[in-house]
């Protein structure tokens, strides 16, 4: 009996593996696999770019609905995505440096965004979120100033957090850029290395009104 058990257990386990894995699952959860290959971002169409700009504005007010993996697996690509072979992306850097790496808070954990191979790769179990704010999503901008200085890093955080507004606005999703973050706190927490460091942070998610 404690063997079938013990067989059952693996086999739900894996079953449970199986579902998340598969990247058609409508919501993302961050807890259960250490690691997710986000799906293929849809880069064509999409809503004319005057229309983003007309549309652009900051709202901190969401829905408790997580995002839908197709729209966060966009949503990261157009932040700060690979869109050439060369490695280079969406959002400018300076002197190509690159230094800006995106943290992604979920109530599950912590997960660190890989544009390399567009993954989310688990980084912790703890729901960081506190330290900033009880948002559904919360970008994390971590700079790593051993390669270059605080004030270009923000620049090229600035044209990220830019992405991520122009998006929202044309998926009607609501965004703020939020610039009084515990950087100190959330440094420890993420355990980051010495050099690298939370600059600015950005809450994203459904509108209020947001239903399935």
């Amino acid at each position: 009996m404690v063997k079938h058990m013990k067989n059952f257990k693996i086999l739900l386990t894996t079953l449970i593996i199986a579902l998340y894995m598969n990247t058609s699952a409508k919501v993302f959860c961050a807890s259960t696999v250490p690691d997710i290959k986000l799906p293929d971002p849809n880069i064509t169409g999409g809503t004319p770019i005057m229309d983003a700009y007309k549309n652009r504005k900051t709202s901190d007010k969401f829905s408790k609905i997580p995002l839908d993996i197709q729209l966060l697996s966009d949503l990261l690509w157009a932040a700060d995505g690979q869109n050439r072979p060369d490695g280079k992306r969406t959002a400018p850097s300076a002197l190509n440096a690159q230094v800006i790496t995106i943290y992604v808070a979920f109530p599950e954990g912590v997960y660190k965004y890989d544009a390399a191979s567009h993954t989310l790769n688990a980084h912790s179990k703890e729901d960081i979120r506190p330290l900033v704010g009880k948002y559904p999503l919360i970008l994390l901008y971590v700079a790593d100033l051993s390669k270059q200085s605080k004030y270009l890093a923000s620049v090229d955080c600035g044209f990220i957090g830019q992405n991520v507004y122009l998006f929202s606005s044309a998926n009607n999703l609501n965004t703020a850029f939020l610039y009084g973050v515990n950087s100190i706190a959330i440094d420890s927490k993420l355990e980051l290395k010495l050099g690298q460091e939370v600059i600015f942070a950005q809450v994203v998610g459904y509108p209020p009104s947001f239903k399935n």
